[in-house]
């Protein structure tokens, strides 16, 4: 199976025009890009809005499955609403971590995206606005992981896990490189930081649909533009401690007992106990357990596995030189073939294939395989 492999993934985007007929509307100042033909079709479109401020729309489809080096978010703040494909309906935050890793991207039917984005140093009061609006257990974890950064990457111990969050947010002001995550992805408890998923909500829906519909040009349209992404961000906000949502079914003492549930099954994904024992540990019904996970997480407790399973699994796999029976082992599966049916459904690629290619890759950059 020849899959191709670009040193970075916007190798797959060539220049584009403002005068698209595609685009929902566009300035002769805004940055225009187009998939390649050899992978897909569709477009993305950057709007600058004032410095450390843009708005991007991104509107394709992916006709073919290929591989890409590629650092998870690695200069922005970023916040993703999905309005199609398969996390629509879904906003979702990015903080400016990177893991220098290999990206599969698989086929997929339209993509449709409006996504805000700040660049350092105009990201750090929003980061900071980030996290007071955090759940306290996702502020934990925030605060588990900057002291982590402070001791391994920067050599120091903080004063408190205030003081190691501060830290790390000059660190992101003077450094290109942002936080590295390579090494703290290795403790499973970190990779709750991907989670942060909220559905969208009708206030977003509306605001969304006002920037595709722009009726402005020039300066007018950029400063209309800016609103309504700054506007966008201040409604997610306020959905990412899903305690202060009005129409969140569920209080503090649930919100508690779903958290602790997606941390055992993050760290025991080996050997997970069963739902029904998972929710009289954390001390809910399955009911409630179920909605909780769907209010939070955006999944059931079982996707949610599942996919924090094939998560490790593709870490494994791309920097180990452990046999695919090896890493299926260590994350939970029992069955090769059930493993690597599961993983090929989500990333494109059988395990083996995978791992083949990401050996291939690192030999042979930016050619196709």
């Amino acid at each position: 199976m020849a899959i191709q492999f670009f040193k970075q993934k916007t190798d797959c985007l060539h220049p584009g025009s403002p005068n698209d007929p595609r685009l929902f509307h566009a300035d002769s100042s805004d940055q225009v890009q187009v998939w390649s033909p050899q992978v897909g079709q569709g477009y993305q479109q950057t709007i600058p809005l004032r410095e450390g401020l843009s708005l991007a729309i991104l509107d394709y489809t992916r006709h073919s499955t290929f591989l890409s080096q590629y650092p998870r978010r690695s200069q922005f703040l970023e916040f993703e609403f999905h309005i199609a494909g398969p996390a629509s309906g879904y906003s979702t935050f990015y903080p400016p971590l990177t893991q220098n890793s290999l990206g599969v991207w698989k086929t997929q039917p339209r993509r449709l995206n409006v996504e805000v984005f700040f660049s350092p140093p105009f990201f750090r009061p929003y980061l900071h606005k980030v996290f007071e609006h955090l759940a306290s257990q996702d502020q934990s974890l925030i605060c588990s992981w900057a002291n982590w950064g402070c001791r391994s990457q920067l050599g120091s111990v903080a004063s408190s896990s205030q003081a190691a969050f501060n830290q790390m947010m000059s660190e992101a002001d003077s450094s290109s490189q942002l936080f590295s995550a390579e090494q703290a992805f290795e403790n499973l408890e970190f990779w709750g930081l991907g989670n942060l998923r909220r559905p969208i909500t009708p206030d977003m829906h509306q605001v969304i649909n006002q920037i595709l519909n722009c009726p402005y040009s020039g300066r007018i349209r950029r400063s209309y533009l800016e609103r309504k992404a700054l506007e966008l961000v201040a409604l997610k906000l306020t959905v990412l401690d899903p305690s202060r949502s009005l129409s969140c079914p569920l209080n503090s003492g649930d919100l508690d007992g779903i958290y602790q549930a997606a941390k055992i099954l993050t760290c025991h994904c080996q050997n997970p106990p069963s739902i029904e024992v998972l929710a009289r540990q954390v001390g809910l019904n399955r009911l409630k357990l179920n909605q909780g996970f769907h209010r939070v997480y955006g999944t059931t407790p079982y996707r949610y596995l599942r996919n924090r399973r094939l998560e490790l699994a593709n870490h494994l796999l791309s920097t180990s030189e452990l046999a695919v029976e090896e890493v299926a082992y260590r994350v939970g599966y029992t069955n090769r073939s059930r493993f690597a049916t599961a993983f090929r459904q989500q990333f494109g690629l059988n395990p083996k294939t995978f791992q083949i290619q990401v050996g291939n890759a690192s030999h042979q950059p930016n050619r196709a395989s």
